[in-house]
């Protein structure tokens, strides 16, 4: 039977081996992970909690040991509460940014993401509250859950034709966040997508989208305009709760249920349109609009 120092000793060992494979190599100040030994591809990782500062700029190749390496992934939790870093420039060689990537990077301003990158991982920006501004590059299919929730300081975005399903709560609580536009290669707005976006004043629903997610666009209490497009068969419960500014609404004909409480204290709500399509409507779906 092992005594309690033997015990003690055991657990310091693999914590040990845990830091010193937290990486494979590193490279004028970058850390990175080795996917593929064959195929030369490598992950940007850490070394350690607030491993970054100041501007990063990462390269497409990286050689190590006479071996040069193609940089394909920003791996989990890469730069996660790095609050010192302040600009990150992702290389066109990039094709996934993983989940947790720049997790509470509030100091995080700017961020230029490669044209190669497809999938943006699950809070892979969130309470990056200083972020202003983002561009998707046109490559990008899915933005994952929380993607973008809790940037306060980003005040527009613009979502490109490559998209087709905006995570849930992707860009919850963005409260600077004025303008959005959702191109017709959406299909799927994941629950609370926006919800809390006090600053939204205005939304289109494409036609592509057939359902709104549950509490989309909850408590978005500026927002004054909504266009629901034809392709939209299920407004789920609570899309639109607390929108208080909300003064008017037409449900398109292709509609044929409200989920509960999909309006609720919509309180500035006076004109509604609901078409022959609808079969059910939920309960408390216009409660509280006075």
């Amino acid at each position: 039977m092992r005594t309690a120092k033997q015990l003690l000793i055991t657990v310091a060992v693999l914590l040990c081996s845990t830091v010193a494979s937290a990486h494979d190599f590193e490279v004028g100040g970058i850390y990175y992970d080795i996917i593929s030994s064959r195929d030369l591809t490598v992950a940007v990782t850490w070394e350690g909690n607030y491993s970054y500062s100041n501007e990063v700029v990462i390269p497409q190749t990286v050689t190590y040991n006479s071996k040069t390496y193609s940089v394909t992934t920003i791996g989990s939790g890469a730069f996660r509460d790095c609050t010192g870093l302040t600009s990150v420039t992702i290389p066109n060689s990039v094709t996934r940014i993983g989940d947790h990537a720049f997790e509470n990077c509030d100091g995080l301003t700017s961020i230029t993401i490669g044209n190669s990158v497809t999938s943006i991982g699950s809070l892979a920006f969130r309470q990056c509250t200083g972020l202003t501004s983002v561009t998707i590059p046109n490559s990008v299919t899915r933005i994952g859950d929380h993607a973008f929730e809790n940037c306060s300081s980003l005040t527009s975005i613009e979502i490109p034709n490559s998209v087709t399903t905006i995570g849930s709560d992707a860009f919850a609580r963005c409260t600077g966040l004025t303008s959005v536009t959702i191109p017709n290669s959406v299909t799927t707005i994941g629950s609370d997508a926006f919800a809390r976006c006090t600053g939204l004043t205005s939304i289109t629903i494409p036609n592509s989208v057939t359902n709104i997610g549950s509490s989309a666009f909850e408590d978005c209490t500026s927002l004054t305009s909504v266009i629901i497009s034809n392709g939209v068969t299920t407004i789920e419960g609570s899309v639109f709760e607390g929108c208080r500014s909300l003064k008017s609404i037409e449900i398109p004909g292709s509609v044929t249920t409200i989920g509960d409480e999909a309006f609720r204290d919509c309180r500035g709500l006076t004109s509604v349109t609901i078409p022959n399509s609808i079969t059910t409507i939920g309960r408390y779906a216009f409660y509280e609009c006075i």
